[in-house]
């Protein structure tokens, strides 16, 4: 059957494709129906100039098995002597491919083809296309017979639109945070992924993930993370809550489904190491803990006091005065007497207009400790807090947090208390404008003073 040349213009290139004259087909497009895709398939011819082309075509061969291409144009209408040609393009690449191809005759018509040579000799080809130049074309369109009618071309046929993505629809644990030392920053963090209903990552999505804790437990660190590709891997998360207590984490975004994992805080007792590299002096005596934290809103278990034989930063006992402003009342805020209202009161302390920031003194070098870890949460202990810091000095069993600490017992044999001395150490517990109260390490009793008084300082820290 005789071939006419149809074109078709794409931008500042000429694609060319073939049709016949009865009816006008394009063979670039044209796949039989239930026919398995080829290997190796032609998109388009573009007239680069009258002797040469760019041809494009698309490869599905794995690279693995892949040696090289070749392109092979046979003449189909010689003009003259037939001048086939075969251009070897050395490339294990796959899907679209483009390769230009020179020295055609602009007076032949030819037969293009690609094929790919595979690692154990074997050649996969595409399906001959015909492609004619546009001179040629030319040439064929005035010698059209006078009757030759105008049919109308078959209308390429348009591919379905591709199926709308599937929308987001929850989040999962796609790795589960790692470590429950209470206090401290998981040791692996949780990875969230933003998942369609059939478990498919939206990498579009940058969704805000937060988490947050059931009723008891705490979280530290950072509690959101924004998705990357659809993935969010949180970075300093940790859990803070009472040993042996099941807690439930619950990662969520809006308008998705939750996902929750169980996290358990690891058993921690009186003389362990704490988050802040400090000797463990205190634990709550039931799971719902103590208010704490600088406006007692968050729920603590444990108190910690800062080690004098830390291998970093250890903690040296020496004497201060309680603050810089001797003869002003701060008031309530700075009164508070009992376990957990130590930071609070020292906020206070430091905070107190006319002297109260002074350097050097029970607050101030409090607050300015960092500890082995580097917190920046250390604090003057209250009354109540000291009272049970001397009880563990001297090694004497915890029976409430109001049993006076006494003279019974030796200094400094209690779990891990070392470096205390026999002397007066102060609490940050206001009792008046003038005076604040002590404790006496030596024989466990407790006294108010004057503010401008030497005592000494241990800094604390609850989690």
């Amino acid at each position: 059957m005789r071939k006419l040349l149809a074109l078709i213009f794409s931008g500042p290139l000429l694609t060319i494709s073939i049709v016949t004259l009865s009816l006008i087909t394009s063979t670039l497009a044209f796949t039989p129906a239930n026919a398995a895709p080829n290997s190796i398939e032609i998109i388009s011819i573009s007239e680069v100039s009258s002797t040469s082309v760019e041809i494009l075509f698309k490869s599905s061969i794995s690279k693995k098995s892949l040696s090289y291409y070749v392109i092979n144009a046979v003449e189909d209408l010689p003009a003259g002597t037939p001048k086939n040609i075969k251009k070897i393009i050395k490339t294990k690449a796959t899907g679209l491919i483009t390769a230009e191809i020179k020295n055609l005759n602009p007076k032949a018509a030819y037969k293009f083809s690609v094929s790919a040579k595979t690692n154990k000799a074997k050649m996969i080809s595409s399906e001959a296309v015909e492609y004619s130049s546009l001179s040629n074309l030319m040439d064929v369109l005035s010698n059209l017979p006078a009757d030759w009618g105008n049919p109308k071309p078959t209308p390429t046929p348009v591919a379905a639109p591709a199926a709308a993505a599937a929308p987001a629809a929850k989040v999962a644990i796609t790795r589960a945070s790692i470590g429950t030392s209470p206090g401290i920053a998981f040791t692996t963090q949780p990875q969230i992924t933003i998942q369609d209903s059939g478990g498919n990552t939206i990498t579009s999505s940058n969704a805000v993930v937060t988490a947050t804790v059931s009723a008891g437990g705490t979280l530290v660190g950072t509690a959101t993370a924004t998705a990357s590709s659809g993935v969010s891997t949180f970075s300093n998360l940790g859990i803070r809550g009472f040993s042996g207590t099941a807690y439930t984490i619950t990662y969520t975004a809006p308008d998705l489904t939750t996902a929750t994992q169980s996290v358990t805080p690891s058993a921690l007792i009186v003389g362990d190491t704490g988050p802040g590299g400090g000797n463990i002096f205190y634990v709550a005596a039931t799971s719902a803990g103590f208010d704490c934290g600088p406006t007692t809103t968050e729920t603590c278990y444990y108190l910690e006091a800062a080690s004098t034989t830390a291998t970093t930063n250890p903690w040296t006992d020496a004497e201060y005065a309680w603050s810089g402003n001797t003869t002003v009342l701060i008031g309530a805020t700075a009164q508070g007497t009992a376990i957990g209202t130590g930071y609070k009161n020292t906020l206070a302390i430091i905070g107190q207009s006319g002297g109260g920031n002074t350097a050097e003194r029970a607050g101030t070098i409090s607050r300015a400790y960092g500890g082995p870890n580097t917190l920046t949460d250390w604090f003057l202990p209250s009354q109540n807090e000291l009272n049970q810091m001397c009880k563990w000095a001297r090694g004497q069993a915890w029976t409430s947090d109001i049993t006076l600490c006494n003279g019974t017992g030796v200094l400094n044999t209690g779990s891990g208390a070392a470096g205390f001395v026999g002397n007066y150490y102060w609490s940050s517990s206001e009792d008046s404008a003038v005076t604040a109260w002590l404790l006496y390490f030596g024989n466990g009793y407790q006294l108010d003073d004057g503010k401008d008084r030497a005592g000494y300082v241990r800094p604390v820290r609850a989690f």
